[in-house]
């Protein structure tokens, strides 16, 4: 085994361990057995909780950082390598965040409950960029690449636009 399968070896599991602690933390969530405290936290005289930001954070990161790599693969290409597993990483731990604001909204209280159109076509939306980019970057389905070459991007503008329509639904 090579330095390089080690080291896709190693990426492979800290990948799988992000997932699994998404899908577990949201397990508990759903199940009530686990609930981030709502703290109201004023940043830049915005308020709201602390499960909010994290949706913001996730989001804010996934928006700026798809562009910043796509911009970097194009005129830095020696960057490529860093910049591609900071995108791949960044956006699991993004997902993570993501999942965490929307456990805790779809487990709102009925007199509480939120109008979640946009929010889960954006949820699945994330749901299908990560898919897809994690069978690209770890090589699970060889023979589709060109096919999530294409699919990949695609999601991602329709995130981008979904992104867009529920900040302005929100507000």
């Amino acid at each position: 085994m090579g330095s390089n399968s080690l080291k896709r070896n190693y990426s492979f599991i800290i990948a799988l361990s992000i997932i699994l602690a998404t899908i577990i933390i949201v397990a508990l969530v759903f199940m009530r057995i686990y609930r981030i405290p709502f703290y109201l936290i004023d940043i830049l005289g915005i308020r709201n909780s602390l499960v909010h930001w994290l949706g913001w954070l996730g989001a804010l990161f996934i928006g700026l950082m798809v562009p910043v790599y796509s911009i970097i693969k194009r005129y830095v290409p020696t960057k490529t390598r860093i910049m591609l597993k900071i995108h791949v990483f960044g956006n699991l731990l993004s997902m993570l965040a993501i999942s965490i604001h929307f456990a805790h909204q779809v487990t709102r209280p009925a007199n509480n409950y939120p109008d979640l159109g946009t929010g889960i076509v954006l949820y699945m939306a994330m749901i299908i960029l990560v898919l897809t980019g994690f069978i690209q970057f770890f090589g699970l389905a060889k023979s589709k690449i060109k096919t999530l070459r294409f699919l990949h991007p695609a999601i991602a503008l329709t995130f981008y636009l979904t992104i867009i329509m529920h900040v302005i639904h929100g507000i």
